[in-house]
């Protein structure tokens, strides 16, 4: 009975481990200041929307607690000289703001309850098989599941190699219902303010620091193992 609970573990292990590290990445740097302050430089926001780089840090800092509040709609005002206060986004883009706000905290809570799953079963592995055997299972876990989700990565970043604009768009066909996400960049704030190099980078920046973590724990653990196993 043990042995076939141990496997099972394993296997849901397997499954977990890449999706969860990549939304931990995900969710590092989609909530990382640095980020948004590259952006403005790297692709001349201020010059092409005329907002002042505070002010484009204000607004990056409202959309951050947007993702995680309960406010329902996304509503920003500006203030410019000879302008009155007005709305930076128009209706659809605030309606398509909702849509990535559900898409946000749907991938934060399966990182969450992911996290407490792997907890669960590496906590198994310690206590019912040992430390030698933990850190083994550890690092088949995660080279299991690489290989288990390997041409899917590969898929992605072949994509983003190739076409990021076709992969760019293929994914908001798969993960959003309607079309608010086609947007004007002539005047739509959204995609003046998020052009989308930025998402190119920023999937990038996700990418290599999940591939860190990954490379990070995997060499970690083989440490430890090779410092615990008895001579």
């Amino acid at each position: 009975m043990n042995k076939k609970i141990s496997t099972s573990f394993k296997i849901f292990s397997s499954i977990l481990w890449v999706p969860v590290t990549l939304c931990i990445s995900l969710e590092i740097i989609t909530f990382s200041d640095w980020v948004y302050e590259y952006n403005w430089t790297r692709n001349q926001i201020t010059q092409t929307t005329d907002i002042k780089i505070d002010q484009l840090n204000e607004v990056s800092d409202q959309i951050k607690s947007y993702f995680k509040d309960d406010q329902e709609k996304l509503e920003i005002l500006l203030q410019q000289p000879g302008r009155q206060v007005f709305s930076l986004f128009n209706q659809k883009e605030i309606d398509h703001m909702v849509d990535v706000k559900n898409l946000i905290k749907a991938t934060l809570l399966f990182e969450r309850i992911g996290l407490v799953l792997l907890l669960i079963f590496f906590i198994f592995f310690l206590f019912k098989e040992g430390y030698q055997k933990f850190y083994d299972n550890f690092i088949r876990v995660i080279l299991g599941s690489f290989l288990i989700w390997s041409i899917l990565l590969f898929l992605i970043i072949f994509g983003m190699i190739i076409d990021f604009n076709y992969t760019f768009t293929l994914f908001h066909k798969i993960m959003f219902t309607n079309d608010l996400w086609i947007l004007d960049p002539n005047t739509d704030f959204l995609i003046m303010i998020f052009p989308q190099r930025f998402f190119l980078e920023i999937s990038a920046a996700i990418i290599i620091l999940f591939l860190l973590i990954n490379l990070i724990i995997f060499f970690s653990i083989f440490s430890f193992r090779k410092f615990f196993t008895p001579r």
